[in-house]
């Protein structure tokens, strides 16, 4: 049984609940977790704001240094903690590993930018007179993770917070938590003060709405659905504090006549398989130039049927399992949706009969504009594809959703490529390649898909307030 991580130490939860965790892969239980109460999360708040009034004291360039040993505890422990997600989550190994060298790498770069925390000195209006503007932290944060990149997006806000002075108080998601439970037996073997790093589990009716309504919170950072994101909004609204969304995407994917096919099928379906389609920036619809719709139809049969979906720990495996039941009868209700709305079933469309949420690799065609499979997140190992006859008819479609988080094209005409990341209306725009999310870039939605963003200089400063100092001398 995981216990709650409450100012540096491991305690059991007030609640006396706990909650089964199961391996999706093979829906056994690994263990069980305590859930917080109210009670629980308001020691954990009162603690992070007296940790955190301390710890912006220290100079940022110590705090880095402090915070960046972190990084050294997850390369030597890499392969434990990889086998937990593994088990918790269900992705392959190498993709684990994968998640878990870019956390490395990241908390290396955001502690670099400690450097960078640079004011101003403004031209003031007044004789004999300075104007200084200085960054200071924003104070106690609350990291709400979910459970499809439960480290690096717990990476994404914790470093920039410990780094620029900021507390926090982390709840991982009720279906991966012991990643974060180890990650907290790595910080308590670091020079990271007690009290910095709190770690609560429960659900998000419960916990994630007393932390993101309390008054003692000055930031609330959420990755997750629209409607978490719109509760979170809601409920920081009562106390005028600060938020940070991550929310949901529905990528489009412009494929024209004049780009590389086996390359853009390659990137397309690479995407569309990591972590079994569970990935907000992956490609969820395709748009192909009529003239080669159906060469390009035929090349992502091809590399679909080639994927293995099956146990996450065998090298063989090239997919792993969906994270629960109730994901994996939401995927397959929107495919059979789709179906009844005329969709084409070129592969898969079903559940996979075995232990474990599996679902076929799955390709639809004849879908129309309007169709769920176009319209609505799949989150899932499926790829609606859909032809066009012009480029700016393309654009159009691409636009035409109240998502705004990630999308592609893919094309060898230097036109389209640059009319396309002037045109399409979404925070990331990746031009022949996949969704790398760039540590130095800056991770952020447009429309229902978010607001703020991570990554990148612009990512820091996103947990620093602003302050203006007028020093008038004679």
């Amino acid at each position: 049984m995981n216990k709650l991580f409450i100012n540096g130490q491991f305690v059991e939860s007030k609640s006396n609940e706990d909650l089964e965790v199961i391996n999706p892969a093979t829906e056994e239980v690994i263990d069980t977790v305590n859930l917080a109460n109210e009670d629980d999360a308001e020691k954990a708040i009162k603690g992070a704001n007296a940790a955190q009034l301390e710890w912006e004291k220290v100079n940022i360039i110590k705090r880095a240094k402090i915070v960046e040993a972190l990084a050294e505890k997850l390369e030597k422990n890499k392969d434990e903690l990889a086998k937990i997600y593994v088990e918790e989550q269900g992705k392959i190994y190498s993709s684990a590993i994968g998640e878990i060298d870019k956390s490395i790498e990241y908390i290396k770069y955001m502690c670099s930018l400690a450097r960078k925390n640079n004011g101003e000195v403004l031209q003031s209006e007044v004789e004999n007179e300075t104007v200084i503007l200085t960054k200071k932290p924003v104070g106690t944060t609350v990291g709400i993770i979910p459970w499809n990149a439960p480290i690096f997006v717990l990476m994404r806000k914790l470093i920039p917070a410990l780094v620029t002075g900021c507390s926090i108080v982390v709840k991982p998601s009720e279906e991966t938590p012991f990643g974060t439970f180890k990650i907290a037996e790595y910080i308590q073997e670091t020079d990271i003060p007690d009290g910095l790093v709190q770690i609560l589990t429960g659900t998000g009716s419960d916990v994630g709405n007393y932390l993101s309504q309390s008054k003692n919170v000055d930031l609330i950072s959420i990755t997750g659905s629209i409607g978490a994101g719109k509760s979170v909004m809601e409920n920081a609204a009562s106390n005028v504090k600060g938020v940070n969304l991550e929310l949901g995407g529905k990528a489009p994917a412009i494929v024209t006549k004049n780009a590389d096919l086996e390359k853009a099928a390659e990137y397309i379906v690479q995407a569309r398989i990591n972590n079994s389609g569970q990935v907000c920036t992956c490609p969820e619809r395709i748009y192909v130039e009529t003239d080669v719709f159906n060469d390009f139809l035929e090349i992502v049969k091809r590399k679909m049927k080639d994927v293995r979906p099956g146990d996450p720990n065998d090298k063989e495996t090239t997919m792993g399992s969906m994270i629960n039941q109730k994901q994996l009868s939401a995927v397959d209700d929107k495919v059979q949706t789709a179906i009844k709305e005329g969709a084409k079933v070129e592969l898969g469309g079903n559940i996979i009969d075995r232990k474990g949420f599996f679902y076929e690799p799955t390709v639809l065609t004849n879908l129309s504009k309007d169709s769920v499979a176009m319209k609505e997140e799949i989150f899932g190992p499926v790829l609606p594809i859909v032809s066009y006859d012009a480029f700016d008819e393309a654009i159009d479609e691409a636009n035409n959703t109240e998502y705004g988080l990630s999308s592609y094209i893919f094309t060898e005409n230097l036109k389209e490529a640059m009319l396309a990341s002037e045109r399409l209306k979404f925070g990331e725009v990746y031009v022949n390649c996949e969704a790398e999310e760039a540590i130095v870039g800056y991770h952020a939605g447009w429309r229902q898909s978010g607001l703020g963003g991570a990554d990148g200089i612009n990512g820091f400063e996103e947990y620093l307030n602003t302050t203006v100092t007028y020093i008038r001398y004679e």
